[in-house]
């Protein structure tokens, strides 16, 4: 208990600086998210047939402070979907390992940047070959408006199995003066509307939006160099209680929308969000429907102190 107990402080002091050093407009830092999502019923598309799909996924992220300006971003994230992805065929499981390696950087009292080197690992775990594996990275600059309001601009890419990908990126963070609403917006990728209805207690609508592929090395019939890809559009409402020990459970249900877990054995030139260019690929197994989806998430949430004295001189 002594040793958690001091590992606690650590971590907390850790973020402390970091946050109140690097980051402004924002008053907690996720340290772990552990999700747990499920589609009870997902049929394919011109197809009675159906499954159910489960996806558990979960981010670790640890800084390591160098000076006022600088910090190394660390940490670990991984996804695992399990499904039939064709009718009458087997349950098969695709996995993702990505490493997080970056630094955040205070340019200046406005200006922020986040730049991360992400490799990652991603197929079905049969073998471990050069296609597993995948290279990737994200430059993300911030500019600090207001304590209540930050602006993100920036761009993901990644060698997905298809070819390139190519995210531009557009944030916009806030919170009301009476910190009972908060909007953290990242698109094309992501939105969290969140109202406090309690001290504990919060109701919200996300939206998450992916794109990955996996390797697997299970040919079918004549295939080779088969993938899966996923595109995945989920939108739901959530229910949030925060525990006095810093864990947050979140409870949603939703819907998906346009999802596709489509195989392929070709490529692209290169993809950007809604468009990939020279696809001629034919997609060797049927798309699953758009279904209701539960979900259920974890976070270990530390509160920072937020230091906003900089902003306020500049502005006088």
């Amino acid at each position: 208990m002594l040793k958690l107990a001091r590992l606690k402080f650590v971590l907390l002091v850790m973020m402390l600086i970091l946050c109140s050093r690097v980051t402004i407009a924002q008053d907690y830092v996720d340290i772990v998210k552990l999700n747990y999502a499920y589609a009870p019923i997902s049929t394919f598309d011109n197809s009675t047939e159906g499954n159910s799909l489960r996806i558990m996924s979960g981010d670790l992220t640890l800084p390591i402070v160098i000076n006022r300006r600088t910090a190394l971003l660390t940490g670990v994230a991984f996804e695992n979907i399990r499904s039939s992805f064709n009718p009458n065929r087997i349950e098969e499981s695709v996995t993702s390992l990505t490493a997080k390696l970056g630094v955040n950087v205070k340019h200046n009292v406005r200006w922020s940047g986040t730049y991360m080197f992400l490799p990652k690992l991603s197929s079905d775990l049969q073998q471990i070959t050069n296609r597993d594996w995948q290279i990737g990275g994200i430059a993300l600059m911030k500019y600090v408006n207001s304590r209540h309001l930050n602006y993100k601009f920036g761009l993901y890419v990644n060698a997905e199995l298809f070819g390139p990908l190519l995210v531009p990126l557009f944030g916009i963070y806030y919170t009301s003066p009476s910190n009972k609403f908060e909007a953290n917006i990242l698109l094309p990728l992501s939105l969290d509307l969140s109202y406090s209805i309690g001290q504990q207690t919060h109701i919200g609508l996300k939206f998450n939006g992916e794109v990955r592929t996996y390797n697997l090395h299970t040919p079918v019939e004549n295939e080779s160099k088969r993938y899966l890809e996923k595109n995945s559009n989920d939108l739901y409402t959530y229910f949030q209680y925060a525990m006095k020990n810093g864990v947050n459970i979140q409870l949603g249900v939703g819907r998906s929308i346009g999802r596709s877990y489509g195989l392929y054995d070709e490529e692209v030139l290169f993809a950007i969000p809604l468009v990939k260019f020279g696809d001629n690929r034919s997609q060797l197994n049927n798309d699953f429907a758009d279904s209701w989806l539960l979900k259920a998430t974890m976070i270990y949430r530390i509160k920072i102190q937020q230091d906003t004295t900089a902003v306020k001189h500049e502005k006088d």
